[in-house]
């Protein structure tokens, strides 16, 4: 050890050891300008404080006396407490606040996960971390890229800030804001918040996910895509139970399944979608209404079976289709080629059009089973208890005058249809009938017994487009983003003594 007296430097070398409020002081070489205040190090520079931090591996230091503060640079700067080791190649610590700044990009490592980002803070003392600029954060169960992060150990939750993704093996999340807690695992993400899987994905508003128990809250602007059955699902409110691969949307929901030839479109006050691989259903219920080109219809609940295409209707459904109307106690409706292939009906089965006011061509029975050719009734088998009113033209013309009614029951009955109009009925089973003049038909007669003609109750495109404005549908992320291989940082540190 030397001084320069002229400049008021003191020289000192070989295994120097600086003590100072505390902090011990440890490199190759050191000069401390008095004047200053000022203490650079040179070579293993070890700057420690028992049982509180290290900071070591630096080529050089600056401390400043008065704020005592350390500027470390080198290859491989450590700073290391009880709760995380960082690396970086500049760091200024503050020995007293215990605050540490960096702005040339660090690693932090903390129990089982690596965090990257090219600027950030540690406040020791409040366990606080803030993160900004490409930040990246490895843990065994995902990845995070964000622009801003920040961590309070004390709760263990992380906020963050700007646009977020989070890339799992299950699914890949993106937000602009949005908080976790790594001790409970619960999560919210927010501000264009969406996750992605392979099948689709869901965006709202607000989610929150709960990872312990499997359970997603979706809130506000609920968008549920599902891109194997091309359907969307929309809504105010949203739950996934992840156990059961179940979503269930309420909040004036409104469903959408697309097809090259026509799109179905369905309402109800709640909908449950099973995301299940085997069996993908979708259920509505109450005040349930679907609406396609060719038809239209209502009923209490609906079940859509996606793996063998069916639709149940149940509690007193209705449909209409071009001048049809038919309902029943149940229905089933058959789908293949995004057409309706059959419409069977149980239970006071019911087909009826009106010819003119208050006069109706009817077929009624137990059970019928409509055949449909591109979504238009093409014919109808009537079984059990089948009945039929049919008024009778003196031509298929439409200016044509109604000449005749004939009325029919028997156990058996078909009937077939040309754009909507009765081409021929059959009748099988011990047929009875009768055919009147249509000014002789009794007024008794005229409606079969469950004649329900509704034509207001029909559902209007507008009843759907009204009941929820589809969003824009999230930006796809990027396949790069998900191929992103995990940093693994060696954990290391040197100790000079």
């Amino acid at each position: 050890m030397y001084g320069d007296q002229t400049k008021n430097l003191l020289y000192i070398v070989d295994n120097v050891v600086i003590r100072h409020n505390g902090v011990i002081i440890q490199c190759d070489s050191a000069i401390r300008k008095a004047d200053e205040g000022i203490i650079e190090g040179f070579g293993n520079i070890y700057i420690y404080q028992p049982d509180t931090f290290t900071l070591s591996g630096g080529d050089y230091m600056r401390y400043d006396e008065a704020s005592k503060t350390a500027l470390v640079s080198g290859k491989n700067v450590i700073l290391k407490d009880q709760q995380m080791t960082l690396l970086t190649t500049s760091l200024q610590y503050n020995t007293t606040s215990q605050i540490g700044y960096y702005t040339s990009g660090a690693d932090i490592l903390s129990e089982q996960n690596t965090l990257k980002s090219r600027r950030g803070y540690y406040n020791r003392r409040g366990n606080v971390f803030n993160f900004k600029d490409n930040v990246r954060l490895n843990s065994p169960d995902y990845t995070m890229y964000s622009d801003t992060l920040d961590y309070y150990a004390a709760t263990k939750t992380a906020f963050f800030f700007g646009p977020t993704r989070i890339v799992s093996a299950e699914n890949t999340i993106v937000c602009n804001y949005g908080w976790y807690n790594t001790r409970t695992e619960k999560a919210n993400f927010s501000r264009s918040a969406a996750i992605y899987s392979d099948s689709g994905y869901i965006s709202a508003d607000s989610l929150l996910y709960d990872k312990k128990t499997g359970l997603g809250t979706g809130i506000g602007n609920i968008h549920l895509h599902d891109s194997t059955e091309h359907t969307d699902v929309f809504g105010q409110h949203g739950l996934y139970f992840q156990k059961t691969k179940l979503s269930v949307i309420s909040g004036r929901p409104l469903a959408v399944m697309a097809s090259e030839k026509d799109t179905m479109f369905l309402l109800a006050d709640t909908f449950y979608f099973s995301n299940d691989t085997l069996n993908r259903v979708l259920r509505a219920f109450h005040g349930t209404a679907i609406h396609q080109r060719e038809f239209q219809g209502r009923c209490d609940s609906l079940v859509y079976s996606f793996s063998d295409s069916v639709i149940h209707l149940y509690k007193t459904p209705i449909l209409w289709n071009g001048k049809n109307q038919i309902t029943g106690d149940t229905m089933r409706i058959r789908i293949r080629n995004n057409a309706i292939q059959t419409l069977k009906v149980t239970g006071n089965a019911f087909l009826a059009s009106e010819v003119k006011p208050n006069h109706y061509n009817q077929i009624a029975g137990q059970e019928m089973i409509n055949y449909f050719d591109s979504n238009r009734l093409s014919s109808v088998l009537v079984e059990g208890n089948a009945q039929s009113v049919y008024y009778l033209r003196n031509n298929e013309t439409d200016t044509a005058e109604y000449t005749g009614v004939n009325k029919v029951s028997c156990g058996l009955m078909r009937i077939s249809f040309d754009s909507s109009k009765v081409k021929s009925i059959r009748f099988y089973t011990q047929p009875e009938g009768k055919i009147y003049p249509v000014t002789e038909f009794p007024e008794a007669e005229k409606h079969l017994s469950g004649l329900d003609w509704k034509p207001d109750g029909k559902p209007l495109m507008e009843t759907f487009t009204d009941r929820q404005k589809p969003r824009q549908k999230p930006a796809p992320v990027p396949a790069a983003v998900k191929s992103v291989p995990k940093t693994k940082v060696k954990k290391t540190s040197k100790k000079k003594k």
